[in-house]
């Protein structure tokens, strides 16, 4: 997978999660692996490569940024990074398991030509969603446009997901939204129609982890995304 994929990971004040996950990529895969880079833009002493050094050598590049430049622009960062024609992302808190199976979602991403992005699962959850408009409301509701075997084609998936680099990098995150990123990004992605879907036969291992000071929601984000699409609430079903 090395000349086809890089898994990107965010990281910040979780180096322990992250070196978890980037131990579950070497035990899954050796050799055989995706390349792997790893941004972190936390406090010094909380830094992945600060507090893990045996884990950040496992690593391929890991991008230090000035502290908390926002998980957008450090997706972005890490988008730019590499050349491969496929990246994988996925939160730091989660982990590679028997049922994640990357060479086999790279495959379907590959075979399917109305594919851009496919997800897998988080755990039991991030199971495929529709967006709308409803007036002035955003509504992301559990459902489906299209199915074959395992793989649902939707609007909105979770943060476990391969995907075309060059898709990505056209679309991009919102970097003035530090939080609250996700939907804008998945609204923005069919508008440009993107092309997303799961299979769920596939998942990641999830176990929340807050890093110290975290806001999961911080509302002036939350009113900055809305009123740049002109909505007034999201509603998730």
């Amino acid at each position: 997978m090395r000349n086809q994929a890089t898994f990107c990971i965010k990281t910040i004040h979780r180096p322990h999660c992250c070196a978890a996950l980037v131990r579950s990529i070497h035990d899954h895969y050796g050799d055989d692996r995706p390349l792997i880079h790893v941004l972190d833009d936390g406090k010094p002493e909380l830094r992945f490569s600060a507090v893990c050094p045996d884990e950040a050598g496992m690593v391929d590049k890991v991008i230090i940024t000035p502290y908390d430049i926002g998980l957008s622009a450090g997706r972005n960062r890490l988008l730019d990074a590499g050349d491969t024609p496929i990246v994988i992302f996925a939160d730091d808190d989660h982990l590679v398991t028997n049922q994640t199976r990357l060479p086999e979602l790279i495959a379907t991403l590959n075979k399917h030509h109305d594919l851009d992005l496919l997800a897998a699962l988080s755990n039991n959850d991030e199971r495929p969603r529709m967006l709308r408009v409803d007036g002035k409301t955003l509504r992301i509701a559990f459902g489906n446009y299209r199915q074959h075997r395992s793989v649902r084609w939707c609007h909105y998936v979770g943060n476990c997901f391969v995907a075309y680099r060059d898709i990505l990098q056209a679309i991009r995150w919102d970097e003035s939204l530090k939080v609250e990123e996700h939907w804008d990004f998945f609204w923005r992605a069919k508008i440009a129609g993107m092309n997303v879907a799961v299979d769920l036969n596939h998942s990641f291992k999830h176990e929340h982890v807050d890093p110290p000071g975290y806001q999961r929601r911080r509302p002036e984000f939350l009113k900055a995304g809305l009123d740049k699409h002109g909505l007034e609430k999201v509603v998730w079903k």
